[in-house]
C-alpha cells in the first residue's frame, strides 16, 4: 500500500487536553504525530469536519504544545476495555509553544 502522508510519524504515550468548538474539553491519549497531525484517542466521538484546539507536552526540556486543526476523521478505538473510546485524526492549521 502507498503510503499517502507527507510526514513521517512519531508514536508516543503522553496525555493531551483538547478543547471542542462546543466549549467542551476533553482529556484523551496521544498515539502519533508529526508535523501536520496527530492521532488521539478520546471518551468522546468528535465531529469530522469540526475545529479544536488542544496542548500536550511531548519534549521533556520544553513546554507544551499549542495546537488548532480540523478533525480529518474518527473511528472507533481498537479498545476491548473500554468500547467507548474513539480514535480522532487531526490535520493542524496552527502549532505554537505559545497559548493559541
Amino acid at each position: 500500500m502507498e503510503e499517502r502522508r507527507k510526514f513521517r510519524r512519531f508514536s508516543t504515550k503522553e496525555k493531551t487536553l483538547l478543547d471542542k468548538e462546543d466549549g467542551n474539553k476533553q482529556e484523551g491519549s496521544l498515539v502519533d504525530i508529526s508535523p501536520g497531525g496527530m492521532k488521539t484517542i478520546c471518551d468522546n466521538e468528535v465531529t469530522i469536519g469540526s475545529v479544536i484546539s488542544g496542548q500536550f507536552k511531548i519534549l521533556p526540556n520544553v513546554g507544551p504544545f499549542y495546537i488548532r486543526g480540523e478533525v480529518s476523521w474518527v473511528k472507533p478505538a481498537d479498545d476491548k476495555t473500554n468500547p467507548s473510546h474513539f480514535e480522532i485524526g487531526v490535520k493542524f492549521n496552527k502549532v505554537s509553544t505559545i497559548p493559541i
